[in-house]
């Protein structure tokens, strides 16, 4: 297969001058994408605040979720392969599903990303604050959302670089946690397999169905990102088979860096009810076992993880709106200078810059409605990547060799629709959520809206021609 930068596409307004350059391997991309995961963080914040709410019931709780993480990724690496175009869940989801519902996940997208970005560098302040008191959180995520956008905008190597190592901080703290876990291990596993939380009354006991699907959600969450590696897809070398392994290959080893701790955290802990009953339990783990000192220089690592998880999604950001805008997904004088790849480091400048001012502007936003709505936007663009794994055998040219095809089809999907269906019920009868889910709701129609009313009747984009034809001119050169 041909190894060359992809073709342009036809239709957007000003056909870019340069391209994404294929300069990465399995290794490059992998790293990108566990950044953009940030397992340290996600132990820390998602797995500490769930060891406070679940207490032991996070065992199964991410043991299942990652079982189910692994059979997302399969969707996602079929869909991958099929289509390695860099726009992550859009492209899939155009490509699949056809670009009404296309323009549907573009418009999650354009709101989720920025969301999560400001999530994240809203939390830096509470991990600075253990040597710099009374930082504000605001002024600090802007300054985050700097940094990160000016990193994104270098050359992609270098940013895989970059990312890579402040990655091998967050790997030296969890593997930190597991050794501490494992060499003052206080009872045995099978304390775990009886989940257990804290009641009314401030005492262990038993975890009921409703916790436990609960928790797999918080699992699932906390494991979620492996999709991103569809983001670098065209800067990926041999990206039909790469992109498959890229994706399998950062579930994996996300399971493993997110489910291993935390079970020694629980096993290492002097005592469950102290543990469970913190209002930080890892962050008490830590100190409880290591010394207040070896705990500050964790926390401020954590600081840096959560700066590398936005430097990732940023660079994920700008090439959804890249792909976007060079789709024609947009009027002409919006799509003309966000379609373009500026400079030597063949990055899409511009397009990152625009997406990394939305994402300062959601740094504004308080930080409970970031999170409700960024992830009722997760879990609704998750049901678009599984509906599209399962109509994606149904397309022609789904049976070419070398495309990676996920084993028992269409049983991961399926798995992973029933899951969303499980979390949307769940969210239906809790009235906290009910805003979040209408957001999520709203965007999805106002995705489909945009299509009817503005692209349909408007000849000449990308958008058209995927309705039209199965011929995509994006996968041309691949």
């Amino acid at each position: 297969m041909s190894q060359t930068p992809m073709t342009p596409i036809v239709g957007a307004a000003s056909a870019p001058s340069k391209s994404l350059e294929r300069s990465l391997g399995v290794t490059g991309n992998v790293l990108l994408t566990l950044s953009s995961i940030s397992p340290a963080a996600s132990v820390f914040i998602l797995g500490g605040a769930a060891l406070a709410t679940y207490g032991t019931g996070v065992f199964w709780g991410f043991l299942v979720g990652g079982v189910i993480s692994l059979l997302v990724a399969l969707c996602y690496a079929e869909l991958g392969s099929r289509h390695p175009i860099a726009g992550g869940d859009y492209a899939l989801v155009s490509r699949t599903l056809g670009p009404a519902s296309g323009s549907a996940v573009f418009f999650l997208g354009l709101i989720a990303l920025p969301l999560s970005q400001a999530v994240f560098a809203l939390g830096v302040a509470d991990y600075l604050g253990v040597t710099i008191a009374g930082m504000d959180p605001v002024v600090t995520a802007l300054a985050v959302t700097f940094v990160a956008t000016v990193v994104s905008c270098l050359n992609i190597r270098t940013n895989a670089w970059v990312t890579g190592t402040f990655l091998l901080v967050e790997v030296i703290a969890l593997a930190l946690l597991t050794t501490l876990g494992l060499v003052h291990i206080e009872r045995p596993l099978t304390d775990l397999l009886s989940p257990q939380a804290m009641d009314d009354s401030g005492a262990l006991a038993p975890l009921g169905i409703a916790g436990l699907v609960l928790v797999v959600t918080q699992g699932v969450f906390a494991q979620f990102g492996f999709g991103g590696a569809v983001y670098f897809a065209e800067e990926t070398k041999d990206p039909r088979r790469n992109i498959a392994r890229a994706v399998l290959w950062s579930a994996v080893i996300t399971v493993i860096l997110e489910v291993v701790p935390l079970t020694f955290v629980m096993l290492g802990a002097d005592s469950l009810d102290g543990l469970v009953g913190s209002d930080l339990p890892v962050q008490a783990f830590l100190e409880q076992r290591a010394g207040h000192a070896v705990a500050v220089f964790v926390l401020l690592s954590m600081a840096l993880a959560i700066l590398n998880a936005n430097i990732a999604l940023s660079l994920q950001a700008g090439r959804l709106l890249y792909v976007a805008a060079r789709d024609g997904a947009m009027p002409p004088v919006l799509a003309a200078p966000l379609s373009r790849v500026s400079g030597s480091a063949h990055m899409p400048r511009v397009a990152t810059i625009v997406m990394g001012v939305i994402s300062g502007v959601c740094c504004l936003i308080p930080m409970t409605v970031l999170a409700n709505a960024s992830g009722s936007l997760v879990v609704t663009g998750f049901a678009f990547i599984a509906v599209a794994a399962i109509a994606v055998r149904r397309r022609p040219g789904a049976n070419e060799k070398g495309l990676f095809r996920m084993p028992l089809w269409p049983v991961p999907a399926l798995v992973a629709l029933l899951v969303i269906v499980a979390v949307v019920g769940i969210g239906v009868f809790d009235p906290a959520q009910w805003v979040s889910l209408g957001v999520a709701a709203g965007i999805v129609v106002a995705g489909y809206v945009y299509y009817a009313a503005y692209l349909r009747p408007r000849k000449g984009t990308q958008f058209l021609m995927l309705e039209a034809s199965d011929d995509d001119p994006a996968e041309k050169s691949v």
